[in-house]
C-alpha cells in the first residue's frame, strides 16, 4: 500500500498536479473559529497568517441553515453555511488569486468604476496582469504606480492619478487594508512608499511594503535546515520612528532629500498609537489659512522619544511631519500647506506658545487669607 501511494505521488508530480492549499480549521478556546495558511506573516516571518470566520444568525427563516459562516480573502467576503464548506471557498479562493502561490502585494483601484487590479512579484520585479491590456512591470512600487495611474487615466477609469486607491493585502491575516501610512517627499513628487502594520519578535510594528506573502506547500524536510526567511523589510514600533529611518536612510543612501519625507494619509489609529508615544512640548504652530474666513490653525507640537519634534495635519488625510527644530518643522509644514493651496505664501506658519488652560476648580489648600489685608488671594 506504501509503494502505491509513492506510486501515485510520482504521477502527479509527472503530470504537473499541484498538492492541494495547506488551509487547517482551529478553534479558539472562546469557540471561534479561524483558518490556519502556510503563509509566512509578521516582520520576520516568525507569525503564521490565520483568516478569522465569523458567524452570524441567518435572518431568513430555513429549516436547515439557520447560522451564515463567512470570512475575507484579500477584500473578497466569502460566506458558506459551515466551516467546511467555507473552507473549500477559502480553497477556491486562493487558487485563483494567488498563481505559483504568491499572494498579490497589493491593489490598485479606480473605486468610481468598481475596477481593481492585482501587483505580483515575478522574477524580483512588479507586475500587474490586465486581460486584453498591457503587461505592467516596474522595479518598485512608485514606478509601478506611475504606469498602472497612467494606463487608468487614459482608460477613462479615472479622471485624475489621485482619484487611484490602494489596498494592501496585509499577510497576517490576508485581509485587504488601507497603508497605515504613505511616505512621500515635498521635493520629489515621485517617492511614494506604502507601509502597513505588523506584528514582529518584539511587538506590534508599522513596516514598509515589502516582498509579497508566499504560500508554502508540504516539503521534504532537509537535514540542518531551519526555517527560510527572506530579507526583511524597515519595521518600527509607530509610524513616526519609521519616518525617522527612512529620512536617515535617505540622506545616508544618498536617495535624495531625506529631510522632506513625510508620512502622509496616515490612518487615524496608527497617528493616535503614535502620538500615545510622544509628549507634548506646550508649543504650538499656527497659521492663518487663504480662506474668505481667515481660518486659525493650531497644531501642537510633540517631543519624540529621540529628542525630535513631530506635528500632524489633518485635511483629506492625517499628514505626519518630523524635525529637529522648531523653524524647520514650521518650514515643512508650510510648504505642504502651500503646495495644497491653504497658504498664499509657504512661510506663513508661526511658532507660538500655547495658552495655559484655566482651572476648572479651586482647591481648597490654593486658598490663603491675610488678617492684615484683609484679602483673598489665590494660587493658580
Amino acid at each position: 500500500m506504501r509503494g502505491l501511494w509513492r506510486r501515485i505521488r510520482r504521477v502527479m508530480t509527472d503530470t504537473g498536479e499541484r498538492p492541494a492549499l495547506p488551509i487547517d480549521l482551529e478553534r479558539s478556546p472562546a469557540g471561534d473559529y479561524a483558518f490556519r495558511l502556510g503563509v509566512r506573516a509578521g516582520f520576520g516571518g516568525q507569525e503564521t497568517a490565520r483568516i478569522p470566520v465569523s458567524a452570524r444568525v441567518n435572518p431568513s427563516p430555513h429549516p436547515i441553515l439557520k447560522e451564515i459562516h463567512s470570512c475575507e480573502v484579500a477584500g473578497q467576503h466569502l460566506e458558506a453555511a459551515n466551516v467546511h464548506a467555507l473552507r473549500a471557498k477559502v480553497s477556491a479562493q486562493l487558487e485563483m488569486i494567488a498563481p505559483g502561490r504568491v499572494l498579490p502585494l497589493c491593489y490598485f483601484r479606480a473605486p468610481a468604476m468598481d475596477y481593481e487590479l492585482a501587483v505580483y512579484e515575478e522574477g524580483g520585479r512588479l507586475t500587474v496582469p490586465i486581460i486584453g491590456g498591457p503587461r505592467l512591470r516596474a522595479g518598485d512600487l512608485a514606478e509601478l504606480r506611475r504606469h498602472v495611474c497612467r494606463y487608468l487615466v487614459s482608460a477613462g477609469y479615472v479622471a485624475d492619478a489621485e482619484e487611484v486607491a490602494v489596498g494592501v493585502v496585509r499577510p497576517r491575516d490576508l485581509r485587504r487594508v488601507a497603508p497605515a501610512a504613505v511616505f512621500r517627499s515635498l521635493s520629489d513628487p515621485g517617492v511614494w512608499v506604502p507601509a502597513v502594520e505588523g506584528v514582529s519578535a518584539d511587538g506590534p510594528v508599522v513596516g514598509v511594503l515589502g516582498q509579497a506573502a508566499r504560500i508554502r506547500t508540504e516539503e521534504r524536510a532537509r537535514a540542518g535546515a531551519g526555517p527560510q526567511r527572506g530579507p526583511q523589510a524597515p519595521a518600527a514600533p509607530d509610524v513616526v520612528e519609521l519616518l525617522r529611518y527612512l529620512r536617515t536612510e535617505a540622506e545616508r543612501g544618498g536617495l535624495g532629500d531625506g529631510g522632506a519625507l513625510i508620512a502622509a494619509d496616515v490612518r487615524p489609529e496608527i497617528w493616535a498609537a503614535a502620538a500615545a508615544r510622544a509628549a507634548p512640548t506646550g508649543r504650538l504652530l499656527v497659521a492663518y489659512l487663504d480662506d474668505e474666513e481667515g481660518t486659525r490653525l493650531q497644531l501642537a507640537i510633540l517631543r519624540t522619544g529621540f529628542g525630535e519634534l513631530v506635528a500632524a495635519v489633518e485635511d483629506l488625510g492625517i499628514h505626519v511631519f518630523l524635525s529637529a527644530s522648531e523653524e524647520d518643522l514650521a518650514g515643512l509644514v508650510a510648504r505642504h500647506l502651500a503646495a495644497e493651496g491653504f497658504l498664499r505664501f509657504a512661510d506663513g506658519v508661526d511658532v507660538q506658545d500655547a495658552d495655559a488652560p484655566r482651572a476648572e476648580r479651586l482647591e481648597p489648600e490654593a486658598i490663603t487669607f491675610h488678617p492684615d489685608s484683609e484679602e483673598v488671594h489665590h494660587s493658580w
